[in-house]
């Protein structure tokens, strides 16, 4: 008998064990299986655009610069404009000084009288320049005639602060004109030659020895007043 209870009670000692094994099979089945976490896509930084470096000036192979000075006159009175061209022949430096006002432009090759002024709507647009010794400055220009034969473009601010705010300009960052133009005439005065970028990826040469010279002699030439005061007896 002892015998009997001990088999019966090991049949269900392993019938437990094998309901148990079982349940837990049928609730390994059942349950969800686990998902594994996915890792977070990697965001794809936005693309930079790298302005490609301004070429190297041609040292070397340049040539005497001629000045040109030239007196106008139009509604707003009497001026001079200094003219020089590029070593391509392509563009004309011109530098304009009305009494103790001064204007830095570019303008295309013998451009200048017919374009310098007629309204035109203009579009900002930065570029770069490029000063023999290396030094280079960011130049906001007002670009007029745009897409046309009539390329004239007038000095916005320099040196131009990039990836400005829009807002008020911090004091100092950014000198406008005619501050703008008269620091720009300054920084030539110190420079034998200058690299324009006058679009991107398009650069002119201009030979500037000698300019701080030609400047005074333009500040020289007696400009007469359009109103000459007279007084009249009665």
């Amino acid at each position: 008998m002892k015998k009997v209870a001990l088999l019966v009670s090991t049949g269900i000692l392993f019938t437990i064990s094998g309901c148990s094994e079982n349940s837990q099979k049928t609730a390994s089945k059942s349950a969800p299986g686990i998902v594994q976490a996915s890792a977070a896509p990697t965001s794809t930084p936005p693309l930079v655009t790298v302005a490609a470096p301004l070429p190297a000036l041609l040292v070397g192979q340049t040539h005497q610069q001629v000045w040109r000075s030239e007196k106008l006159k139009d509604s707003f009175g009497n001026a001079v404009a200094l003219e020089g061209t590029s070593l391509d022949g392509k563009f004309d430096l011109v530098i304009f000084q009305r009494g103790t006002y001064t204007s830095v432009s570019f303008v295309r090759h013998g451009r200048w009288a017919t374009v310098y002024n007629r309204p035109a709507k203009g579009k900002l647009t930065s570029l770069r320049i490029k000063f023999d010794d290396g030094s280079e400055e960011r130049v906001e220009w007002d670009e007029l005639g745009l897409d046309t034969g009539n390329l004239y473009s007038v000095l916005w601010s320099y040196p131009a602060q990039t990836n400005a705010p829009i807002g008020p300009t911090p004091k100092g960052t950014t000198l406008d004109s005619p501050e703008g133009d008269q620091r720009l005439l300054e920084d030539m005065m110190k420079h034998k030659t200058m690299l324009v970028e006058v679009e991107p990826g398009s650069t002119t040469q201009f030979e500037i020895t000698g300019l701080a010279h030609e400047i005074q002699k333009v500040r020289t030439i007696k400009i007469e007043p359009v109103l000459d005061a007279r007084q009249t007896s009665e």
